[in-house]
Parts: structure tokens; sequence; C-alpha cells
């Protein structure tokens, strides 16, 4: 949180004092006069435009091949977390209260004008800072923070915000069944989306088509890697299926063992009682399916076990034709391919030690296939057909870095092919593939900044590794 509390009051001193930068950038960006991103700036989304939730704690961070999530938050990354949060309550405040005029909000910033009697932005800042009072001393979660803030409002306006606060903690997952193991655990939050104060929407999560009776998880959000489940249809967990949600318009990921993943949307309404049914398809590239897998690199069934919390890679040589190929259980009619770039960033394992660097992540790719009939055993390489090139920058990113939500599994439509292997070749990662990394970018002979070349920790350039987290197909 202390990441985010400097954004915020850096970027509520600009907007309130008129500030804000006058050509395209977005004035609750940080810094895009550093990167030249006018949308997102220096972080990984902007204040004023982020899916992220409590739930989401160590989104960006994610575990080794083993499962084992040491030193797995990032400041950054979980900051922007309660950037969004207090965002949503500014607005609330804003809409509560007004946005004032300009020599209301000078006013209010000098101090001539008492809080009580500002615009809403105005009141929301100084919770912020009541709230710094209220805390404990030493390690504090979101959800102490949370509580500071009612206190706060307790303590300033007499509680006259506390529907406020509360409705917009639960839209972002810190409602009042959350909670915050500590320790070394902490980035395992429980999340909550229900308030004292909203007539919640009691939904049933029913998965459908070929995930019917299946365990599938459901996450509230753009991520599922790191992240915590909202629900499930696991009997093994005491989850369960159903769960209360404050009215709102969310985004929404399902996950399932032989399943893959289907992003969806959905409007809950107040005092609503209702089923959320999420057609899903089989992934036929899933080891749960029966998929195999071989070809280049290291930790290969990584790329089919149906979670972005893993990956294959090639750590060594060119990155332009590395390959894996996946034999599917049976031959099927090939329509569509999923494939995830996501890192498990900074942590390694026995075969994959050190960092993994963002520049190493897959930017552009191949896909091609081969039916096993007759006397083809799909053993060669000119037994397989190309069917499908990406587009280049098929996992887009810009000045400064790769970032999280341009690397999360994508879906891309492909021509309809029978076959019994399917193969995923790397044409770029993103050092390659990124016209922004390529060449030197400062005039500091002692730094090199050109990205194919650099090497980091004693391991080749980022030109001769590559990683992917998933490759997911289906038949529709």
């Amino acid at each position: 949180m202390g990441e985010s509390w400097s954004d915020l009051s850096a970027t509520e001193f600009l907007n309130s004092q008129g500030l804000v930068p006058v050509a395209d950038e977005n004035p609750f960006a940080v810094g895009p006069y550093v990167t030249g991103d006018h949308v997102a700036g220096i972080r990984n989304y902007a204040m004023n435009h982020s899916p992220l939730n409590y739930s989401d704690v160590g989104y960006d961070f994610a575990c080794n091949q083993a499962g084992v999530c040491t030193q797995r938050t990032q400041v950054h990354a979980d900051g922007e977390i309660w950037s969004a949060t207090q965002f949503d309550i500014r607005q609330a405040f804003i809409a509560r209260y007004g946005a004032g005029t300009p020599e209301q909000q000078a006013s209010c910033f000098t101090g001539a004008t008492p809080t009580a009697s500002c615009p809403g932005n105005r009141r929301w800042i100084q919770l912020v800072f009541d709230a710094w009072l209220l805390m404990a001393s030493g390690a504090v979660d979101m959800l102490d923070a949370r509580d500071a803030m009612l206190a706060a409002d307790m303590t300033r306006f007499g509680g006259a915000n506390q529907d406020l606060l509360w409705n917009a903690f639960a839209k972002r997952g810190m409602g009042t069944g959350a909670a915050s193991p500590g320790g070394s655990a902490d980035f395992e939050p429980t999340p909550s989306f229900e308030s004292p104060f909203a007539d919640e929407s009691e939904v049933t999560f029913v998965p459908a088509g070929d995930a019917t009776g299946a365990p599938v998880r459901l996450y509230v959000g753009d991520y599922e890697a790191a992240a915590t489940p909202i629900a499930d249809t696991d009997p093994a967990t005491p989850l369960g299926a159903t769960f209360r949600i404050v009215p709102g318009d969310y985004d929404l990921v399902a996950v399932g063992s032989g399943i893959g993943h289907e992003r969806l949307t959905a409007s809950f309404r107040a005092g609503q009682v209702r089923d959320l049914p999420v057609n899903m398809s089989r992934n036929l590239a899933s080891s749960a399916s029966g998929a195999t897998v071989s070809g280049d690199g290291v930790n290969l069934d990584k790329l089919i076990d149906d979670t972005e919390l893993t990956d294959w890679a090639s750590l060594s040589g060119p990155v332009a034709g590395k390959q894996v190929t996946v034999q599917l259980g049976s031959p099927q009619q090939v329509r569509r391919v999923q494939v995830s770039a996501m890192l498990r960033v900074n942590i390694g394992d026995a075969n994959d030690p050190g960092g993994q660097n963002r520049f190493t992540a897959l930017r552009q790719f191949e896909i091609w296939t081969c039916e096993a009939k007759g006397t083809v055993d799909c053993s060669s390489a000119g037994q397989f057909s190309r069917i499908f090139t990406s587009p280049a920058d098929a996992f887009p990113s810009v000045a400064p870095r790769p970032r999280a939500p341009e690397l999360i599994i994508r879906s891309f439509d492909v021509p309809q092919t029978k076959a019994t292997h399917v193969r995923l070749v790397v044409l770029n990662n993103q050092c390659t593939g990124g016209p922004a990394y390529q060449g030197d970018q400062d005039d500091d002979p002692l730094n090199s900044t050109d990205c194919d070349t650099t090497t980091v920790a004693g391991f080749t350039g980022n030109g001769e590794r590559v990683r992917v987290a998933e490759l997911q197909v289906f038949a529709h």
C-alpha cells in the first residue's frame, strides 16, 4: 500500500490543482511522461481502468513449478489493487458531494474551507490521511487499512459514509467476510464481495457444456494464476458453488482440469437469486484429457496442465523455431487455440533456475498440425502443415516492459483442421519481437540495454530464452 499511497497522493494533487497533462495522457495514470504509454504509464493498470481485486494479491509474482510460493507478493503490482479500490471510493465521494470548482478546490487545499464543506475528492483524501494515524505501526494489510478508513469516517464525519465505503471495498473483494492469514501466507487472502449496506445477489456457479459435472473454479477478475477463486464445483473443497456479491458488472474467469479457461462478463442485480451457467469446452491439449507432450526445452508438461501458474521454457539457442508438440488423445477437428505467455516471475526451479525475465515471454508463434494415419506417424517435421501464424504482436507490449495484462491467456481462431498432433512453434519472444526493445536504449556506454544481447545473472541473452504457460486446443 505504500506504493499505492504515493501514487494516490500524487495523482490527487495534480488533479485537484488542475495540473494534469493537457494532451491525451490519462490523468489517473502514473508517469506516462516517463514511458510514453499514455494509458497505463509505469504501472500494469491505470487506477481508473483496473480489473484488480483482493483475490488477485500476488497475481504478478507467481509460484515456482512445484507450487512453492515464497516471495510472491510484489509491491507495485499488489499496490495497484489498493489504488483501484481507492479510486472507486474517490469517485463515489464525488458522486455524493460533487466535484467542486477550481476555486473550491484551492480553498480546501489551503485549509481555508473546512473539509466537511469540501468537494468529494477532498473528503476522500482527508480520510486517507486520517486513516494513517489510526493504523497500528509495523506490518498492516489492506483489511487493516480498510478498517482504519471506516474508523476515520466515524471520527471525522460521524459515519456518514459507511455505506459508500463498505460497498466500494466489497466491490473489490474486501467485504465483510474478507480475511488475511498474515505472515508468510499473506499472499493467499480470502476475498469477500459482501457489504452490510448492500442487497447482494446470491449466485450459484453452474458449469455447462463439456464442463458439466466437472470440478471447475470461478475467479473474479482477469486472473487465474495465483488468484483466489470465489466459487468452485469441487466437492473435495469447502468453498462451494454459491456466493454472494454486491450488485454490479464483473469480469470472471472459469477454469477446470481438462477444461481450460473461459472468460465471461456478468451483471448482478440487487436482491437477485440466480444461476450463473458457463458453457465451457474440453481442452483437447490437456494432460487431464489424455494429451502428451514432446519437444524442445524443459518443463514440457507444464504447458498442458490447465493453469497459468506454471510454464514451459527453452533456455538456450535462438528462440525462433523452438517447438513443443502435443499429441491429442484421439483425432480431433481443431478450430481454436488458447495460448498464455504469463510468467512465474523471479522464482526458479531445478530445470529453470533464476528469475524469469519479462522479456523472455512469448510474443509471436505458429500452429502446425499433423494427422497420424496410414504411413504418417507425425514423427517428422515434414509431416506437419502450418495452419496459423499469429499476429506479430499476439502478446503486445510496449515500453517500458511486458506487463501481466499483455501476457495472460488469449484465444485464437484457426482454420478447421483434423489433427492428432498440434505443434506450437515460436517465432519471437518479447525481446526479439518487440520493436521498443531493440537496440541500445540510451547513451550510457557502461550499461547495455539492447534486449537481444543483455545477459542477466550469468544467463544467456534474452534472445535465447522463451517461455509459454499454456497451449489449449478446442474443437469448438
